[in-house]
């Protein structure tokens, strides 16, 4: 079945008992009732269009890098052990994976099924690609920082940060441009770094 499924395949399943010892219900006829329209030919001879099956073993694959990291996270409050924090806390190492899953996915998002073509409809506005992309992502971005924004504009304040800063750091975050200032590329970034 898992097979089946995975290559878009038709599943057999065998019939039930109870299907094949039912009786049919006898059908009434209405004679005040108007005929159904008989469906188009040219509809019915319409293959429908395959789309692609999603690949579950990506979220699996994704599932295998957050753990190591949220294990990491705390780590640091669970053992003294220097040996065991070394072992445990290299989960830098483990970013890169994303990267790699997000180019994956991209890849296959924008190629045909079953060939080894690109869909030029998809490509073929690659401002409009591009904004696609971030459109999919920034609004659950947008609503995390928003919820957490107090809390960090509390923090900030408590460590003596000046309204400016405070003003600049919120600027870059809600755009996205953090990455671009390397003393600012991780400010604002624990709610948002999954995504």
């Amino acid at each position: 079945w898992c097979l089946a499924q995975a290559r878009n395949l038709p599943i057999r399943r065998p019939s039930s008992p109870r299907r094949i010892m039912s009786a049919e219900a006898p059908k009434i006829v209405d004679p005040d009732a108007k005929a159904a329209p008989k469906p188009d030919t040219k509809e019915l001879a319409k293959p429908a269009k395959a789309s692609k099956p999603r690949i579950d073993c990506i979220d699996g694959c994704r599932f295998a890098l957050v753990f190591p990291i949220v294990v990491a996270h705390f780590a640091r409050f669970s053992t003294n052990n220097l040996t065991a924090l070394k072992l445990l806390t290299q989960e830098n190492v483990l970013v890169g994976g994303f990267f790699v899953i997000s180019g994956y996915v991209s890849a296959y998002t924008t190629t045909k099924l079953g060939a080894l073509e690109v869909e030029e409809k998809k490509v073929a506005n690659p401002e409009l690609f591009f904004w696609q992309r971030v459109m999919a992502y920034y609004p659950l971005h947008f609503l995390s920082s928003a919820i957490f924004a107090p809390m960090f504009i509390w923090v900030e304040r408590n460590f003596n940060a000046t309204w400016n800063m405070i003003a600049f750091r919120a600027f870059l975050n809600f755009s996205m441009l953090q990455a671009w200032f390397p003393k600012e590329a991780e400010i604002w970034n624990q709610p948002t770094w999954f995504l």
